[in-house]
This record gives C-alpha cells, structure tokens and sequence, in this order.
C-alpha cells in the first residue's frame, strides 16, 4: 500500500445548485462534508447525459401504487443540511477553475462535458445501479430480477477515456419490490462510495478495468410491467400470511442442524445427519470441545417467534443429548460465538437488540454465565467472533449496520484489531469495511484453522432470501494493512435435499454442525 498522502481529496459534485436531492444522495454529501480527508471545493453544473428515458405511464403507475403500500416502510431523510452543503459550494465555469479539483462525483443523471475532464486528475466518478443512474425502477426490470442479486458499480472515465469503464463493483440481496429494492441500494451506495473515495485518498490510484459499453436494463413493457405487479403482489401476500401465521404460533419455517464427518474442504452436507428436534428454530450452531467431551451450541426460537435465546446439548457419537438452556436475557439473542483463553471460557452472542456487543464469561460451563465485558455502545453489530492469528494478534470480525434507513448486517464485514475478550483496546481497520457484497461479507461461523490455511464461513445472502447459501472463504491476507480472501467452496439449497437456505458452519476437528431451513 502507497503511503498515505496528507493533503485532503478536493472534490467537484457535478450538479445544479438547486436540484433536489434523494435521501441517498444527501447523506452522501454529508458525509464527505464531515470527512477531513475529503474537501468538497467546487460545483460544476455538467451537462444532462445522452440517452435519459423516461418510464413508461404503466410502469410509473405501478412504481406510484406500491409507493403507497410501502409507505412508512423507509424512514425519510431530512436533505436540508446536504442542500445547504451544495448551494454553498463555489460554482466552476468548467474553463479552468475546476483545475484545484482531483475528482468529480456525478450526482444525477447531469456529466462533466468532454472538455471538462481534463480538468480533474482523476476524472469523474458515478454510481451505477444495475445499469442504470436511477435505482427508483431497477427492480422491475425483468433482466434485473431474473438476477440473484442487484449490482452496485461505480464507473468512472477521464480525458483519456472518456468512455465509462467499471472501477469497482458489489451486489446486494433484493428487497422484495422495486421500490424498496431501489431504496435499500441507493442507501447502500454511499457507504460504498465513501470507502472507495478514502482509497483514493490513501492509494492516489485509480485502476480502470477495461472499457465496456454500459448496458441499460430494459424498462418492461406494459405485459411484462403487469407481471411485475402480480408478482409482488404475491409476495407481499405471502409475508402478511406468514406474519398472520407467526401470531398464532404456528411459524411455516424452520431451521434446523446437521452434523456430520469430514474435513473443512471435502465435507458434503448431503451426507450429514440430521439431529433431533428441540425448538422450532435451531440456528447459528456452534461446536466447542471442553475434555472429552464435545458440546453443541445454538439459537433457539419458538415457532411464535419472538425473542431467541441460547441452547447447549452434549454431541456423542451417536447423537446429541438433551438441551439446556445456557443463556437467556430479555433481548433476543442468537449466534452463540463460545471459545476458551487459557482456562476461561467465553460466549459472545449476537445481541444488536441491546445495542452493544457483549462478552459472557462460564462461571460453571455450560450453564452458568456472567457479563464479562462490552463494547460498541449504542451500535447494530451481527454475527461476530475472535480470531488469534499465529502472531498472537486478536481480531474481531463483525457485520455493523450503519445506514440511516434499513438495518441491514448482510452486505458489509468490518474488522478490528483488539487486545482479546477484555476489549479494553479496539481500534478499526483502516480498509474497514474490509468486505462488500451480500454473497459473503456476513460471517456464517467462526473462523476455522485447517493445516496451514484458514477460512471464514459467509452468508451467501441471494434470490431475496435470507441465508440463501454458504460460503467457504480462504483468507490470504490479515494484517494491520490489509485483507484479501478468495472463494475456495459455495453450497446452496441443492447441496441439501429438502432445504431453501442454509448460512451457518461450525468445525471441531474432524466433525462439523451445519444449519438449513426447510418449510
């Protein structure tokens, strides 16, 4: 990595001074506004981009009945400070007062004129959703839902390309609907915009992937827009069903865990056993060895719903014994992380609904549990584990919500250099977040050491499902300046007859726990 230059990013927003601006494009503003390694200088009012359409009358219909049905579902962003940002923004005449600038971002469907490109070092930037500048409609695309999931591009060009070319790209599980999926990547986008940008700040490199042409999605027509409108119907019937269902304690799906033999990277979860049923709900297993003996860890739920609490069942050879519960609070609680320091033994379990992170300390394993430490007061954290690397360095690795609108653990992993389960000393990577997309950002078990390698189970969240699928991720690179893994092994609901998701892993020498859903 290049050494980090002092002097901040100056940047042009490429945009009227009066236009009005989305909730996604305002918190934008604001938060580069609030970035001291990011100086907003300039403004240039850009010219509108050829090509702009205009949705068909059906389709606007559609988009404005489901508007009404989904109101109250996204919470309104107050744009009045970021407007305020904009008008106050010096005005370029795109003749050479842009030339402070190192970066243009375009906000809109307006782009810098040919001309005006080379003013800028690095050129300009903009987001693409799916295609398109406009995430509004995206979901009622019919190429784009045919999709497992919405990709997020950003795309940029300068004088010497002035043709757009991707510099990076993720994706995002669908919302159901247009109009939410629409506002749930739109929202999404700032976060990973903002971390592209302090790349740039640190690298002062923008590697261009080859140029394409940028593919529109198509607006559907009015058979394929009335489609779309069944469809979503349908599934929003769907939901408020199986809410209705929820109620009367009689929840249609199901997790469940199986267990079986094998190593990290020949194991086959077709061939795992499926243990006894204690709960409607068993979900995010964990495996833990303590003597001889092996213990089985897992969130447990009523088929009512409500709030979820902590198991523990002795595995043996020939099943499970059993369970118990080991930890139960007010708040719900799940993803039960145990591992062992020396002769302690700790949990932390999932609990984003006390607004903290929590670590438990056994006082009589396994049942008996007292609060140890914790941290991250007042934020929304999923899914988190401690990892020892072979320096002797702790690292904790978590899925934060940090949006405005949705709360949403699925898209972004975070890591963090800590002192251990104390948690006294916690300091954020500088890459964080260190993972994009919701095909494997969420951490689907704990980190697992096989010889010489190690690997992270991830959510493989697709198809607008929860869980959908799991990932087995190899990580190549944890250092204070870095992480890098790669794909070594994905499964999906094929690889388990009878399942429509699976999320979770967890490996205790030879012998492992998996969780599936079924209905």
């Amino acid at each position: 990595m290049s050494e980090a230059i002092s002097q901040p990013l100056r940047i042009v927003l490429v945009a009227d001074a009066d236009q009005s601006l989305s909730d996604a494009q305002a918190q934008l503003i604001q938060r580069l506004n609030d970035d001291p390694a990011i100086e907003l200088s300039s403004r240039l009012t850009g010219e509108r981009k050829k090509g702009g359409r205009v949705l068909p009358l059906v389709l606007r219909g559609v988009l404005a009945c489901e508007r009404r049905l989904m109101r109250g579902r996204v919470q309104s962003y107050d744009t009045s400070a970021a407007r305020e940002i904009l008008a106050q923004l010096p005005e370029g005449d795109g003749q050479g007062s842009a030339i402070v600038c190192d970066l243009a971002i375009a906000l809109g469907a307006r782009r810098l004129a040919d001309n005006e490109l080379g003013l800028l070092r690095y050129g300009e930037w903009a987001l693409s959703f799916a295609g398109s500048d406009d995430p509004r409609w995206i979901g009622a695309a019919p190429e784009v839902r045919a999709k497992p999931r919405i990709e997020l591009e950003i795309l940029g060009r300068n004088a010497t390309n002035p043709d757009p070319a991707v510099i990076r790209s993720t994706s995002y599980n669908p919302k159901p609907g247009a109009v939410l999926t629409g506002a749930f990547v739109a929202e999404k986008s700032v976060l990973f915009m903002h971390r592209a940008l302090r790349d740039l700040v640190t690298e002062r490199d923008v590697p261009l992937e080859e140029t394409s042409p940028v593919v529109w999605p198509r607006l559907p027509g009015t058979l394929e827009t009335v489609s779309y409108a069944r469809s979503f119907l349908k599934t929003a019937s769907h939901k408020l069903a199986e809410q209705v269902r929820t109620r009367r304690n009689r929840m249609r799906q199901y997790w469940r865990v199986s267990e079986g033999v094998g190593s990290v990277l020949d194991f086959e979860p077709r061939n795992a056993r499926d243990l006894p049923v204690q709960a409607h709900v068993m979900a995010d297993p964990f495996l833990f060895r303590s003597g001889e003996n092996t213990w089985l860890f897992y969130e447990a739920m009523h088929a009512g719903g409500g709030k979820g609490w902590i198991e523990v069942a002795g595995l043996k050879d020939d099943g499970v014994e059993p369970s118990a519960v080991a930890l139960k609070r007010p708040y719900h609680l799940s993803y039960p992380f145990v591992f062992s320091v020396g002769a302690d033994i700790f949990m932390i379990p999932e609990t984003q609904e006390s607004r903290r992170l929590e670590v438990w300390r056994a006082t009589a394993f396994p049942l008996e549990w007292e609060l140890h430490a914790t941290a991250f007061e007042g934020q929304l954290l999923a899914e988190t584990s401690l990892y020892q690397d072979e320096n002797g360095q702790w690292w904790l690795l978590t899925n934060i919500s940090d949006h405005y609108a949705f709360q949403d653990h699925s898209s972004e992993l975070y890591l963090f250099a800590v002192d251990g389960p104390d948690l006294k000393s916690i300091t954020p990577h500088p890459r964080n977040p260190v993972v994009f997309g919701a095909d494997r950002a969420r951490n689907g078990g704990a980190i697992i050491r096989y010889q010489d390698r190690v690997f992270r189970p991830a959510q493989n969240n697709s198809y607008g499902v929860y869980g959908y699928g799991l990932n087995l991720m190899e990580i190549l690179r944890l250092d204070a300046t870095g992480y890098e893994e790669r794909l070594v092994r994905e499964f999906t609901p094929n690889d388990k007859p009878g399942s429509i998701a699976m999320h979770h892993l967890s490996v205790a020498g030879d012998r492992y726990v998996l969780d599936w859903c079924g209905e």
